[in-house]
């Protein structure tokens, strides 16, 4: 059976982005067990009072058609400062799947913080998020990922990220880049050079 995971952020003893997480979870819960009623993950779990509100946490969910469980472990962000971009034309990961072989196998011997992974000539997603573009005001991101993200589908939603079919040759017309996932919310004063990308 298919397992399933949903990371998310609890900030001040709160479970956030909730919405788009539960989007995501039952749409895998649909398109593979057939499943058409409604999880809200809220009511299926539950913050520990005990959790330490100056301290952010990471909700770590596996699923299947129903919660199998969850665990709450404070958030230790990973300093993503250099990208090893690979080329993968084969690799599938439109679901958030616990199994992530296909991802660590491209990681083996890269010498960089992660890797930014290219399909079919597209730039898609580094290892761990989706990534995104600034060109003089604007940010752009791929409009094909490797997982539509629920950071980006906010930031998408909020207009405050555009998606564009982004090639090699695109990389350096950009000014900086930033990653994002459900961890790593959208800081402009957190980007970095695209000369930090290793081609």
């Amino acid at each position: 059976m298919c397992r399933f995971i949903e990371t998310i952020l609890v900030k001040n003893n709160k479970l956030e982005n909730i919405d788009y997480h539960n989007f995501r979870l039952n749409k895998s819960r649909y398109d593979f067990f057939n499943l058409s009623d409604i999880l809200k993950i809220e009511n299926e779990i539950s913050v520990p009072d005990e959790l330490n509100k100056n301290k952010i946490y990471r909700c770590r969910i596996i699923y299947s058609d129903v919660i199998e469980s969850y665990e709450f472990i404070p958030y230790i962000k990973k300093e993503i400062k250099t990208l090893q971009l690979v080329i993968c034309n084969t690799i599938e990961y439109n679901y958030k799947y616990k199994n992530r072989s296909c991802i660590e196998l491209l990681k083996k011997d890269i010498d960089a913080d992660d890797i930014l992974i290219l399909k079919n000539g597209l730039i898609t997603d580094t290892s761990i998020a989706n990534i995104v573009f600034r060109k003089n005001d604007d940010w752009f991101t791929p409009r094909i990922p490797l997982l539509k993200g629920t950071q980006r589908a906010k930031l998408i939603d909020d207009g405050k990220i555009k998606p564009i079919d982004i090639a090699v040759k695109d990389i350096h017309a950009f000014d900086a880049f930033t990653t994002i996932n459900a961890l790593r919310p959208f800081c402009e004063m957190e980007s970095l050079s695209c000369d930090f990308i290793n081609m």
